[in-house]
C-alpha cells in the first residue's frame, strides 16, 4: 500500500493519520550565532592543544640535548679518571654522533686539568669567561682553584673539569659540567 500526503495550510497528514509537524524558528536544529560560538570555542582549545604540544616537542629538544651532553662529559670524565695520574692533560675534541642520537646538535667537549689543586670554583668557567662561549679555553690556574691540597698530603691532586658544550637551534649556548679531582695514589 503506497503512502499518500494531504498538506494543508499548518501541517501535513499522511494517509495513517499521523502528523508531520512543521518546524518554527528557534525549535529544531542550531541557529547560525550558536554554531558560531560552538566553533570559536572548538578552535580556541585546538589552538590551546598545539601549543601545548609544540612546547612538548622542544621541551623533548632540549632534553635530548642535556642527555647526550651529560652522557658525553661523564663519559670523558670517566676516560681522565681511568688515565694515569702523570698522562693527565687538557684536551678538547667534537664528538661525532649519529644525527639520530645528536639530533643534528654539534657538541663540543673540553677538559682541564689543575695540577695542585683540590676544589675548582663553581660557576661557568672563570673571571675571564664569555657565557656566550662556555668551551673558551682560557682558563686560568689562579682563577678556578679554590682549596690548594694540604701540602703535607701523601699524594698529589690534580683537579679535572671536564665542560659539553651545544648551540640551539635559536642559537643560545650550553653547557654540561662536571668537576672531580684525582690523586696520584
Amino acid at each position: 500500500m503506497e503512502m499518500g500526503w494531504r498538506c494543508g495550510k499548518a501541517s501535513c497528514d499522511n494517509m495513517d493519520g499521523g502528523k508531520m509537524k512543521q518546524g518554527r524558528a528557534g525549535q529544531n536544529g542550531f541557529t547560525l550565532v550558536e554554531v558560531l560560538v560552538a566553533l570559536v570555542v572548538l578552535i580556541s582549545g585546538m589552538l590551546g592543544v598545539m601549543g601545548m604540544q609544540y612546547m612538548s616537542v622542544q621541551g623533548n629538544a632540549t632534553s635530548r640535548n642535556m642527555r647526550v651532553a651529560t652522557n658525553l662529559g661523564q663519559m670523558q670524565m670517566e676516560m681522565l679518571q681511568a688515565t694515569p695520574f702523570n698522562n693527565l692533560a687538557q684536551g678538547n675534541d667534537s664528538p661525532v654522533l649519529d644525527n639520530s642520537t645528536s639530533g643534528g646538535v654539534v657538541f663540543q667537549r673540553i677538559w682541564w686539568v689543575q695540577p695542585n689543586c683540590s676544589v675548582l670554583a663553581l660557576g661557568i668557567n672563570d673571571a675571564n669567561d664569555n657565557p656566550a662561549d662556555p668551551c673558551n679555553p682560557a682558563l686560568l690556574g689562579t682563577d678556578i682553584c679554590v682549596v690548594d691540597p694540604d701540602p703535607a698530603a701523601a699524594a698529589p691532586v690534580s683537579a679535572i673539569r671536564v665542560r659539553t658544550c651545544w648551540t640551539d637551534r635559536f642559537g643560545n649556548a650550553h653547557s654540561v659540567t662536571f668537576n672531580d679531582a684525582k690523586n696520584n695514589l
